[in-house]
């Protein structure tokens, strides 16, 4: 669970960074950055797709596909968030509050 009162604190009037459990981590300088920045690396491992019994139905094209390694938030974009919640909620949240995720693909932090 994330708070996005502690994340406020933290970012003061710049950015944080944290990991999918809500870590901090230091991004260096990045390049795109927006309010809203997705830190990602290229997918290397093997994407399938399968059915409800487990049967593989589909490989999934990897070109496409980016794991997310950290989460960038500005001051501006975490004025716009409240409460607490879970990394997948704060990712819909986001856009939800008007910003659109940027993604710089970086090495991992």
């Amino acid at each position: 669970m994330i708070s996005i009162d502690d994340l406020r604190a933290l970012a003061g009037d710049g950015l944080v960074a944290f990991d999918s459990r809500g870590g901090l981590v230091d991004v260096g300088p990045l390049d795109p950055v927006g309010p809203a920045t997705l830190i990602v690396s290229e997918v290397t491992d093997a994407l399938k797709r399968v059915d409800d019994r487990g049967t593989v139905v589909e490989s999934l094209d990897r070109s496409q596909s980016w794991m997310v390694e950290a989460i960038v938030l500005s001051s501006s974009a975490l004025a716009a968030l409240s409460g607490d919640m879970e990394v997948e909620d704060l990712l819909l949240a986001v856009p939800a509050a008007g910003f659109e995720w940027v993604v710089s693909p970086t090495s991992a932090p």
